[in-house]
C-alpha cells in the first residue's frame, strides 16, 4: 500500500524546471528533435575528420528546455561523452574550469583511460614527448606518473586537485591552478579520448548579465582559441534567444566565423503536451499501483486540462508543465483526505481480522495492503483463506478498479479454498467467481467470528 505522506510530495509534473544535477528521464521529442539531429549530423562530420571542433548555439525563450536538452543527450547520444559546463564565474579561469568539469563527469575512470592509452602507444614517458611537447610534456608526464605505484597517489592529487589521504595534503599545486596546464590537459584529453566530447555550455548569456559584455567576449574569445588549437568536441552554447543576437553582434569577426547558425529549440503544440502528459501519467500510475477509470490515460487530469495548458503557456514548456502541476494539486486535495480514511480503514479492519485470527491457534496470518485494499492470508490445517477488504466507496473508480485487478490476479497466481469479502458493495457482489464468502466490517466480531469457529 502506498504511504499516504509519499502521495502528498508526489506530483508527476512537480519538475518543471531542469537541473544539472537532477537526472530527467523523460524527452520533449517533437521540439527537441531538429536540434538532435543537428548535434548528430556534426558529430558525424567530426567522426569523419571533416572537421576538428564545431561551437553550435542553442537558443531558446526562458522555459523552452536548454538545460533539459543536455539531458536528451545525455540519454539519447551513445557514440559521445556530454558534459555539462555551467557558464564559468571568473572570464580568466575557463581552461580550468572545463577541465574540471571534465574530470568531474568522467572521474578517476576517464584518467586512467587516457593513463593506459598513453603508456600503451608510447611505453615511456621520453617517447611522448616527441608529440606532446611544452606544456604538454608536463601533463603526460603526470599521466605516467599515474602508473607507478610510488608516484600514483600524487599525480592523481595533481591531476584532480583532491586529497587522496594525508600524504597528499601537503601537496598545493594542481592542473586547475594553471590555465595553460588545464588547457595543455584538456588537448590531451581530446585527442586521445575514444569517442568526440559535447561541452553543453548552459547559460551562456550570465556572464552579459553579471559581468557586463566585456566578460561575456572575453569568454567567447578564449572559446574560439580552445576552437582553433582543440581538437575532437562540440561546444554547444545554450542562450536566451533574447540575448543571444546582442552577444552575437557585439563579437568580433573571427568569433563570429566560427560559430554555426544556431539551433531554435520550438514551442509545445496541443499534442505535444498530450504526449508528454501520457508519458509522465503512465509512469506515475504504475508507481501508486493505479488502474485508471475508463482507460483515460490521463488521469487525473482531463483532457480540457492540456487545452488549458496550451492556451495558459502559448506553447511554453515550462509553463505548461506548470499548470498541469497546479490542476493535479488541486485534485490531490480530496483524494489525499479520502487516502487518509481508506488508509486508517484498512489498518483497522486488518488488525480485528488478524485478532481474531489468532485466537484460534492453529491459524497462521500475512497481511498485505496493496493497491488501496488489504489482502488477508488465513491458513490453518484444514483449510487456505484470503480474506480481502476492499477500498472504501468514497475512494475514486480508478482505486477500486486497481484493487480488484489486483485481486483477480492473486487468486489466478495462488491456491486458496475460500475468498472472503468483508465489505458490501455492489460492484463485487455480482462477481460469484471472485466472492464466496461476504461479511459486513460490522459483522466482524460476530458472524465472521463465528465463521472462523468452524475451523
Amino acid at each position: 500500500m502506498t504511504h499516504v505522506a509519499s502521495l502528498v510530495i508526489e506530483n508527476p509534473f512537480h519538475n518543471f524546471t531542469a537541473r544539472s544535477d537532477t537526472p530527467e528521464f523523460f524527452n520533449l521529442n517533437r521540439p527537441n528533435k531538429e536540434a538532435l539531429k543537428q548535434v548528430i549530423r556534426f558529430l558525424e562530420i567530426i567522426r569523419k575528420k571533416k572537421r576538428k571542433s564545431v561551437l553550435l548555439p542553442i537558443i531558446a525563450e526562458a522555459g523552452y528546455g536548454k538545460t533539459h536538452f543536455y539531458w536528451v543527450l545525455r540519454e539519447t547520444i551513445t557514440d559521445a561523452y556530454v558534459v555539462y559546463i555551467p557558464v564559468p564565474t571568473n572570464p580568466n579561469r575557463v581552461y580550468s574550469h572545463f577541465y574540471f568539469e571534465t574530470i568531474k563527469a568522467g572521474g578517476v575512470p576517464l584518467l586512467e583511460y587516457i593513463s593506459d592509452a598513453l603508456t600503451q602507444k608510447y611505453q615511456k614517458v621520453e617517447h611522448a614527448a616527441v608529440d606532446y611537447s611544452g606544456m604538454g610534456n608536463i601533463v603526460i608526464e603526470g599521466f605516467f606518473a599515474l602508473k607507478d605505484p610510488k608516484q600514483s597517489k600524487m599525480a592523481l592529487k595533481w591531476l584532480t586537485g583532491f586529497d587522496i589521504d594525508a600524504e597528499t595534503t601537503n601537496f598545493k599545486r594542481t592542473i586547475m591552478d594553471d590555465e595553460e596546464l588545464a588547457f595543455a590537459a584538456l588537448k590531451v584529453i581530446l585527442k586521445i579520448i575514444d569517442k568526440p566530447i559535447i561541452f553543453f555550455v548552459d547559460e551562456l548569456e550570465s556572464l552579459f548579465i553579471a559581468l557586463g559584455p566585456e566578460s561575456e567576449l572575453q569568454f567567447l574569445e578564449t572559446l574560439k582559441k580552445m576552437h582553433n588549437e582543440a581538437s575532437n568536441f562540440i561546444l554547444c552554447l545554450a542562450c536566451l534567444a533574447t540575448l543571444w543576437d546582442k552577444i552575437l553582434d557585439l563579437s568580433s569577426t573571427a568569433v563570429q566565423s566560427r560559430i554555426e547558425p544556431p539551433v531554435v529549440l520550438k514551442r509545445f503544440l496541443i499534442k505535444d503536451i498530450r504526449n508528454y502528459c501520457n508519458q509522465m501519467l503512465h509512469d506515475f500510475h504504475q508507481k501508486f499501483e493505479i488502474l485508471p477509470p475508463d482507460q483515460n490515460t490521463l488521469w487525473p487530469l482531463e483532457k480540457a486540462d492540456i487545452e488549458s495548458a496550451y492556451a495558459y503557456s502559448h506553447g511554453n514548456p515550462r509553463e505548461a508543465i506548470k499548470w498541469l502541476a497546479g490542476c493535479i494539486e488541486e485534485r490531490k486535495g480530496p483524494l489525499l483526505e479520502n487516502l487518509k480514511k481508506n488508509q486508517n480503514h484498512l489498518t483497522l479492519t486488518g488488525k480485528t481480522i488478524k485478532a481474531l485470527a489468532d485466537k484460534k491457534k492453529d491459524f497462521s496470518t500475512g497481511i498485505l495492503q496493496k493497491n488501496h485494499g488489504a489482502f488477508i492470508s488465513l491458513s490453518s490445517s484444514k483449510k487456505r483463506l484470503l480474506v480481502t477488504v476492499p477500498p472504501l466507496e468514497i475512494m475514486d473508480k480508478a482505486f477500486h478498479d486497481s484493487y480488484e485487478n489486483s485481486l483477480k490476479s492473486i487468486i489466478t497466481t495462488e491456491k486458496y479454498d475460500e475468498i472472503v469479502l468483508i465489505g458490501c458493495f455492489p460492484e463485487y457482489e455480482k462477481d460469484e467467481d471472485l466472492i464466496i464468502t461476504q461479511f459486513s466490517v460490522e459483522e466482524l466480531d460476530t458472524k465472521f467470528q463465528e465463521y472462523l469457529e468452524q475451523f
